[in-house]
C-alpha cells in the first residue's frame, strides 16, 4: 500500500535523536514500495501494521501535526525532514543488522539500516515506538556495531550478543560474548544445532569478525 508520492528523499538525519510512534513508523514503511521497502518491513516485524490503513491514518495526522509532512495542492501527503531521511533509509536499504543485547534476565534491540548516503540505528521502547539517530558519518558501519557492543559489555559485565546481517540476497548470523579482556565469536549451524566458535580476539579481531560477516573482508 502506498500512502503518498510527493516525499522529498533526504540524505542526513540532522539530529541526535528522534522518537516515532506506531503510527508514523507504519507510515514511513509505506513511503516507497520494492524489494528493499518489504525487507525493511520484515526486519521490523510490521507486516501487519502496514496494512492497517487507520493506523496508517493516524500515523500521518502525527507527522503533520509535528510538522514532519506536509500536504500538496493535490492533497497528497510527503513527508520532510527526518521523518523524509527515515523513509527513505528504510525504502531504499541494502544492508540490515539486527542486534540482539542480551543479559542474564533482559534483552535490548538495535537495528542499523544502511542506504546509500545514510545510516541510521533505531531501538524499539515502549508502546511500539521507535527511537532514530544516525550513525557517526566519521567511522564505518562495522565500527559503529562494534561500539555498540563494548557499551553493552561495559554497561553489563557478562552479557553476549546475538547479531543478523541481511541483504536482500543473504543472511549471516554471529553471536559474540566477552572473554576475559577478548571477545569470542560463534557462528551457529542450525542444522546440527551446534555452535562453531573462534579463538580468543582482541578487538581488531573482532572487528574483523564483524566485517567478514558483512561481506567486507
Amino acid at each position: 500500500m502506498t500512502v503518498q508520492h510527493e516525499t522529498t528523499q533526504e540524505p542526513r538525519l540532522g539530529v541526535d535523536v528522534i522518537g516515532f510512534g506506531v503510527g508514523e513508523l507504519a507510515y514511513l514503511l509505506n513511503v516507497f514500495e520494492g524489494p528493499s521497502r518489504d525487507r525493511s518491513v520484515s526486519v521490523f516485524r510490521a507486516e501487519e501494521l502496514v496494512e492497517d490503513s487507520t493506523l496508517n491514518t493516524a500515523g500521518a495526522s502525527s507527522l503533520l501535526a509535528r510538522d514532519l509532512a506536509v500536504v500538496s495542492d493535490d492533497d497528497q501527503v510527503g513527508v520532510k525532514g527526518v521523518a523524509a531521511a527515515v523513509a527513505t533509509a528504510m525504502g531504499h536499504a541494502t544492508r540490515w543488522t539486527e542486534l540482539s543485547l542480551l543479559t542474564e534476565d533482559s534483552m535490548d534491540n538495535v537495528v542499523l539500516i544502511e542506504a546509500p548516503e545514510v545510516a541510521l540505528m533505531l531501538q524499539p521502547r515502549a508502546l511500539g515506538t521507535w527511537f532514530a539517530f544516525a550513525q557517526d558519518p566519521t567511522i564505518g558501519s562495522a565500527e559503529a556495531i562494534l561500539r555498540v557492543l563494548r557499551q553493552h559489555v561495559e554497561e553489563h559485565p557478562g552479557g553476549t550478543a546475538y547479531l543478523v546481517f541481511k541483504t536482500l540476497q543473504e543472511e549471516k548470523h554471529l553471536l559474540v560474548r566477552r572473554d576475559g579482556n577478548d571477545w569470542a565469536t560463534g557462528v551457529p549451524d542450525f542444522a546440527t544445532d551446534e555452535v562453531a566458535e573462534s579463538a580468543p580476539l582482541d578487538d581488531a579481531g573482532l572487528l574483523a569478525g564483524i566485517e567478514e560477516s558483512r561481506g567486507e573482508a
